[in-house]
This record gives structure tokens, sequence and C-alpha cells, in this order.
């Protein structure tokens, strides 16, 4: 009995010592403490340094909303170094017009959701699978309401409030891998919505209506928001870290995201039926798919292909259009930009995208072929 307390005390001199050292630390080097929820911490480095430099507000090509967390500014027309000429409508769509809410002529409608990859990073507008896909069918509007740096559950969140209200007939959801995490966090570059599985397996959506910047900021300021604190303890968050970690990125069956997912697929494969529409999933591999033989993402692709499937979409997954691509032109080196000024999909790549999808929905009898392409239609997006 006594070895047992003895060897109690030394540990919780130990744990305080632990304690202190880290708070020390911490405090001394102006870092965001440990905290086991992801988000938090991702919410304090926001914070401190937003404090530090001043700059509350988005960038300029976003605008703050509390349903989906940030979206494109509408009647953007400027042209960024290594972004290229970035052009919103009204709407906020990377579309050169406006669409009225019924369509003009009673022409059919494709709409794309999903993020950088489908808005085109890097790139003009003209050079986006949207354009291109645009001047294949020239006998559609093609409207883009992709938003750059989201998740899947963002995407979602567009197109159930803001993309369905066109009423388009073909509904694209462009997931890129790396969203398999994103969708667990409700703080990445700013405070977003999250969904959270249920028991049921239904979703729970939290963190909304979504925190603009500027109250966020502001909450800090006055103290109602802190960053750290006595209430829990540091070393205690450190090792919990390591296990929310795991549980964020954990890839197997029956896993968060894998959960979380499922989830958005549903709410999307659903939604866009209930509307009269056709779903399909647009699968992006991330850089290093094609670097190397095998990948730990590629199961992720795997699982939504899957998933998208059983649940009677349309999928197309890019990871075997894109190896098949590069094969066929050993000239071709890659279809990204380079890695130095943000990677990406480059023209080539985006070109290949647009063929891609084309070629799907004529296999799938949801267009028609023309015989070609109409410079006109890339005139009306």
């Amino acid at each position: 009995m006594k070895l047992l307390r003895i060897v109690l005390i030394n540990l919780l001199v130990v744990f305080v010592l632990l304690e202190g050292g880290m708070r020390i630390y911490y405090e001394v080097t102006q870092k965001a403490p440990p905290h086991s929820d992801h988000s938090v911490v991702r919410e304090w480095r926001w914070v401190m340094t937003r404090l530090a430099d001043g700059k509350v507000n988005f960038d300029g090509r976003f605008v703050h909303d509390e349903l989906a967390g940030w979206k494109n500014a509408p009647n953007i027309d400027r042209v960024v170094e290594h972004h290229g000429s970035i052009r919103t409508n009204a709407q906020g769509m990377r579309n050169d017009r406006d669409f009225s809410l019924e369509a003009d002529d009673g022409r059919p409608r494709l709409m794309i959701v999903g993020d950088s990859y489908s808005f085109g990073h890097g790139i003009s507008n003209e050079q986006t699978y949207a354009y291109q896909l645009a001047s294949m069918m020239p006998d559609w509007d093609i409207m883009n309401l992709a938003v750059s740096a989201t998740g899947t559950d963002q995407n979602y969140i567009m197109y159930e409030q803001y993309g369905e209200k066109f009423s388009p007939s073909i509904v694209i959801l462009g997931f890129y891998l790396l969203n398999f995490n994103r969708n667990t966090f409700s703080f990445r570059d700013s405070a977003k919505p999250m969904y959270v599985p249920q028991a049921d397996g239904s979703l729970l959506l939290t963190h909304s209506p979504v925190i603009s910047p500027e109250e966020l900021i502001n909450e800090y300021k006055s103290g109602n928001r802190k960053i750290g604190g006595w209430h829990y303890s540091y070393a205690f968050a450190a090792f919990q870290k390591v296990f929310t970690t795991y549980t964020k990125r954990n890839r197997s069956e029956g896993s968060l995201p894998r959960r979380t997912l499922t989830g958005i697929m549903e709410k999307f494969a659903e939604r866009v039926r209930a509307n009269g529409a056709t779903p399909v999933w647009v699968i992006f591999p991330i850089r290093d798919i094609l670097e190397k033989d095998e990948s730990k993402y590629e199961v992720i692709g795997e699982f939504a292909e899957a998933e998208a499937r059983r649940l009677g979409m349309g999928v197309i997954n890019l990871d075997p259009v894109f190896r098949n691509y590069l094969q066929a032109n050993p000239k071709v080196e890659t279809l990204w930009r380079p890695r130095e000024i943000g990677g990406h999909l480059s023209e080539l790549g985006n070109k290949v995208t647009a063929q891609a999808i084309y070629d799907f929905l004529l296999q799938q009898e949801l267009i028609e072929r023309t015989t070609t392409a109409d410079a006109s239609a890339v005139e009306n997006m």
C-alpha cells in the first residue's frame, strides 16, 4: 500500500511538472495550446494570426455566408498572379453572365458544385473544365457554383441553398479525395458548418448558422471566447489529440469520415433526385496517386466510387482516366500545375476532365452528341 502511494505521488508530481512546463512553453512561444478538438486549435491559430496582422476580412474572392461558411464574391473581374483571370457573375458563379431562375428558351442546365478543383484554382475562366464542357455542349447552360477551399458538406449546402432554385437537369459534385478529412472539421480557413453522424445513420448539422470572421474575432476581443485557459489540462489534451487525429483520419470501414461522407452522398443523391434532376459524382484524385504505384488515399476513391454506385448515382473516377491519358501521351509529364504556384489541375488537366465528363454523359444518354463545338457556348458562360 505504501509503495502504491509513492507511485501515485510520483505520477502526480510528473503530471504537474509536465502540465506546468507545457503552459510555460505555450505562454512564452505564443503558440496555440493543444486541444482535443482540431477545429478549436485551427480557430485559435487563425485568431492569433488575425489579432497580429489585423486582416480579419475574407480574401476578396470570397464573402461570408452563414449557411455554407463562405462563397464566391459576386461580380469579380480581376487578374491574379498565378491564378489567371477570375470572373464571377452577380450570383457568385464562375460564369460571365447571370442566369434567370427559369432557363432561357427551355435550355437544359448542368450545374457544378465542388471545391477548388471544380472552381479551377490557378487558371482563367476559359481554361476550367466547366468552360471546356460548355464548348462541347452548346445547347446547355453550364453553371459553375464551385467554391475553393470548401468541403463536401459545404458543396452540398451550396446546391441545397442556392443551386437547386435554378432547376438544373444534371448536378455534378466534384469530390476531391482530401475532403474526406475536411468534412470532419468545423473550422478550416474560417468557420464552417459540419455534419455529425448519428446512431441511426442520419446527419446532424452543427455549427450553423456560421459565425462571420468579424463576429468571431470580436468574441475573442471581448473575452467571450478565450484561447487556452485553466478549465482543461494541456497535457491531457495533447494525449487526446493523438486519438482524435486517428479518428478524423481513419480510412477503415465504419470510421467517422466514412460515415460522414456516406451521409452527405445520400443527402446529395436524394435531394437532386427529389428536384427531378440527375446526380453525378466526379472523383478528383490527389497528385501522389499518379506519381506513385499505390497511394494511401486510393482507398478513399474506391470507397466513394462504391458508395456512389450503391446509391445509383453516375460516377466518374478520374484516377484511371488520368492514368490512361498519361500512358497514351508519354510526352505529357503531368496534368497538374507546378507545386510552387499552388498545384491543382492545369488547363490540359481540365480539358481531360471535361472530355471524361462529356463522354460519360453521352454514354449514359443524358445528353445528345453535337457534331461541332460552338464558340457561342463559351460566350454564354
